[in-house]
């Protein structure tokens, strides 16, 4: 059996965690884990500056499912820890959850977070060259989230 993590707070990637951008649409099970999480913990959305970017979660229609955005230029441990601020929890208490170890997971481990990497899609092959971008725990599919989560 594998470790559950007990997050106090979850933080998004958004780009090819939950929304695939090639079609246009939120990723396969991302409404289906944003309902279930939203009810029960703090969420965030971590993204990457492109122009619109809220009114996509808007578009979406996932907006207020999170209690807190951050769009940034380039990703650091920085502003994991500010999002965590933001959200009243220390950064160790936060799951941070992403597609690409060189960003999300490496910011996230850089700020003490619990990570999950989505190792799916375009940066399935980028794999972890450092011990600061070795996330917690693997999944393939966005809906195994949830069996990792005790809440």
């Amino acid at each position: 059996m594998t470790q559950k993590f007990t997050p106090k707070a979850i933080i998004f990637d958004f780009t090819r965690t939950l929304y695939d951008p090639n079609l246009n649409k939120l990723e396969e099970g991302a409404l289906d884990v944003l309902r279930v999480l939203h009810k029960k913990i703090p969420l965030a959305i971590y993204a990457k500056d492109k122009t619109g970017r809220t009114s996509e979660l808007d578009e979406l229609g996932i907006k207020g499912f999170f209690d807190a955005i951050l769009v940034v230029k380039e990703k650091s441990g920085s502003d994991i820890k500010s999002l965590a601020e933001k959200m009243n929890v220390k950064p160790h208490e936060v799951l941070l959850i992403g597609d690409r170890v060189k960003a999300e997971i490496r910011a996230g481990k850089e700020a003490g977070c619990m990570t999950i990497w989505l190792k799916k899609g375009k940066f399935a092959g980028e794999e972890p060259e450092s011990k600061g971008e070795q996330p917690d725990a693997i999944v393939s599919n966005l809906r195994e989230v949830l069996d990792l989560i005790a809440l």
